[in-house]
C-alpha cells in the first residue's frame, strides 16, 4: 500500500487554483445573464415600441380628424389610421376609446389623503395606480396634493364589450390649472399640465354697513375671499370691532376670472376700496412699483402695511379689549394688557409684522406662548396657543402674515381664543392704538407713476358705476312699459 503525503503549501496553491476557476465561472455566468436580459429588453422595446409612453404624439381617436379608431393595426385592410396629432393641441379626454361609456367619479381631498391611497381605494390595481403616479411625477409632484384638492377618475363603465377599466383622471390643485392623465389604448398612461384660458374682468360692487361688514358684503354678492383681502388690507388702521358703524359704506373694484362659458371660475384681486367710517375717507389702491412689488398705497402714495398689524387673525371677533377689567376667572379687576380675539381652535394666528421669534414654548398662565422682536424695539406676544406652526421656535426669523401658530385655550383660559399684546422698549401698549410707521413711502418718479395709476383705477371705477346706473335705468324702462 502506498501513501501520499499532501504539505500544506500544496494545499493552499490548489485552493487557490480551485477559486479562481470558481471566480472566473461565475463572472461567465453573470456576463450571459446580462446579455440575454438585455436581449430580452431590446427585443421587447422593438416588437411592442407602440405600446411605450411618449410624449411627442399620439394616437387620436376623434372622428373630426378622419381617423376610425385608435388601436387599428396599421395597414389593416378597409381601415384608416388615426392621424400623430401633438398632445398640446388637444384636449385629452380626445384620448379616450370612441364609443366608450365614460362614468366620472369625483373626490375632494381629505386630510391624511394621498394620491396613492386614493387610487387604490376607488379599485385601481396596485402596479396600474403605482405607474399612474409615476407617470405624472414629472409633471406634478404628488406630495404636494393638499386637503381640498379636487380629483375627477374616468372609468369605462363596461357597456361597450370591454370589462370595466381606469381611463384617467383630472387633478385640480388650483382654479385655473390641472394635472391630467389619460389611459391612451396604444400608448398606455400619458399625463400633461392642462391650464384653463381664463379671461380677466373687472367688477366693482359697493354696500352700505348696516349690521356688520360682513353682512354687507353678502348683501353685495362679494366674493368671501375679496373681503379677507380688503380686510387684511385695512387691518393695519381699522378696528373692525369699533370703527365700523351703521352707515359707513364700502367701495370695492377687483377682478373676476372668467371661464370660456362665461361662468366665473375664482376672484382675483382688490384694485381699489374705499371705506367711509366715522366721518374719513380711506381709499386705497393696489400698486406695482418698478422693482416689481406689489402692495396697497394710501392717497398719498404711503404703504399701507405698516411696520405692526392691528388684528394677526382673520375673521375673529374681539372678546375683551386694552384695560382694566374683572378676571373672568381670578375673579377681581386688573389690567388687561392686550386684546382677546374670540375664534375656533385651531385658527391660524398670524406675525404682526417681520421680526426673530425670542421664545415660543409654555409660560405659566399664558400657556402655550410665543413672543417675537420686531425693528424699532417692538416686541408681540400671542398666547393660549393650541400648537405652533411647523418651524417655529427661538431664533427663527418670521414675516408678517406669516402663520405662527394656531387658537387654543391653554393656560389659564375661559375658551378658546388668542390673547395678543404689543409692548414698546419693554412696555405694555394698547395694540389698536398703537401707531407705527408705513412699510414704504414712494417718492419721485415712483410717485408720479403711483398717481397716474390711481387715476386710471378711480377712472374705471367710474366708468362701471356708470354703465351700472344706464343698466338699472334701462330696467326700470323696461318696467314701465309692461
Amino acid at each position: 500500500m502506498k501513501y501520499y503525503y499532501r504539505s500544506h503549501a500544496t494545499t493552499h496553491i490548489r485552493s487557490q487554483e480551485k477559486r479562481s476557476i470558481q471566480k472566473k465561472t461565475i463572472r461567465l455566468g453573470v456576463f450571459f445573464f446580462v446579455f440575454l436580459m438585455l436581449a430580452a429588453v431590446y427585443f421587447i422595446a422593438v416588437k411592442d415600441k407602440d405600446t411605450m409612453v411618449v410624449m411627442d404624439e399620439v394616437h387620436m381617436p376623434s372622428e373630426k380628424f378622419g381617423g376610425e379608431i385608435a388601436d387599428v393595426d396599421e395597414g389593416a385592410p378597409g381601415k384608416k389610421s388615426a392621424p400623430e396629432i401633438a398632445p398640446d393641441t388637444l384636449d385629452p379626454w380626445d384620448f379616450m376609446l370612441p364609443g366608450s361609456h365614460l362614468v366620472e367619479k369625483k373626490v375632494r381631498v381629505s386630510p391624511g389623503d394621498t394620491l396613492i391611497s386614493i387610487l387604490l381605494s376607488s379599485g385601481l390595481a396596485e402596479p396600474d395606480a403605482y405607474l399612474a403616479v409615476n407617470t405624472i411625477n414629472d409633471i406634478f409632484d404628488p406630495r404636494k396634493l393638499r386637503p381640498g384638492h379636487e380629483l375627477y377618475l374616468m372609468f369605462d363603465d363596461g357597456s361597450g364589450e370591454s370589462e370595466p377599466f381606469f381611463q384617467g383622471f383630472r387633478l385640480k390643485f388650483t382654479a385655473d390649472r390641472e394635472v391630467q392623465l389619460v389611459n391612451c389604448t396604444t400608448r398606455g398612461f400619458m399625463a400633461r399640465e392642462f391650464a384653463l384660458d381664463l379671461e380677466v374682468r373687472h367688477v366693482k360692487a359697493a354696500a352700505t354697513i348696516d349690521s356688520s361688514l360682513y353682512q354687507a358684503a353678502v348683501d353685495a354678492a362679494l366674493p368671501i375671499d375679496i373681503l379677507m383681502q380688503i380686510i387684511r388690507a385695512y387691518s393695519y388702521d381699522v378696528d373692525f370691532q369699533r370703527d365700523i358703524q351703521p352707515g359707513d359704506e364700502i367701495k370695492v373694484l377687483y377682478e373676476e376670472k372668467v371661464g370660456p362659458e362665461g361662468n366665473t371660475i375664482t376672484s382675483g384681486a382688490v384694485l381699489y376700496a374705499s371705506l367711509h367710517t366715522r366721518g374719513r375717507s380711506l381709499p386705497i389702491y393696489r400698486h406695482k412699483t418698478a422693482d416689481g412689488g406689489v402692495d396697497f398705497y394710501d392717497a398719498g402714495g404711503k404703504s399701507v402695511r405698516k411696520t405692526l398689524m392691528v388684528t394677526p387673525i382673520d375673521g375673529a371677533r374681539m372678546s375683551s379689549g386694552y384695560g382694566m377689567r374683572r378676571h373672568p376667572i381670578q375673579g377681581y379687576n386688573r389690567m388687561h394688557r392686550g386684546l382677546d380675539f374670540a375664534a375656533p381652535t385651531g385658527t391660524p394666528i398670524m406675525a404682526a409684522g417681520d421680526g426673530i421669534v425670542e421664545h415660543a414654548g409654555r409660560k405659566g398662565s399664558y400657556g402655550h406662548y410665543i413672543r417675537v422682536r420686531h425693528p424699532n424695539e417692538y416686541h408681540t406676544a400671542y398666547a393660549h396657543l393650541s400648537r405652533y406652526a411647523s418651524g417655529i421656535k427661538s431664533g427663527v426669523r418670521v414675516k408678517q402674515g406669516q402663520t405662527i401658530g394656531y387658537v387654543g385655550s391653554t393656560g389659564v383660559s375661559t375658551g378658546p381664543h388668542l390673547h395678543y399684546e404689543v409692548l414698546h422698549r419693554r412696555k405694555h401698549v394698547n395694540p389698536s392704538t398703537v401707531k407705527t410707521p408705513p412699510g414704504r413711502i414712494l417718492e419721485g418718479e415712483a410717485l408720479a407713476h403711483f398717481h397716474r395709476a390711481k387715476t386710471g383705477l378711480e377712472e374705471l371705477y367710474a366708468s362701471l358705476e356708470k354703465q351700472a346706473r344706464m343698466a338699472e335705468a334701462s330696467r326700470e324702462k323696461d318696467k314701465d312699459r309692461l
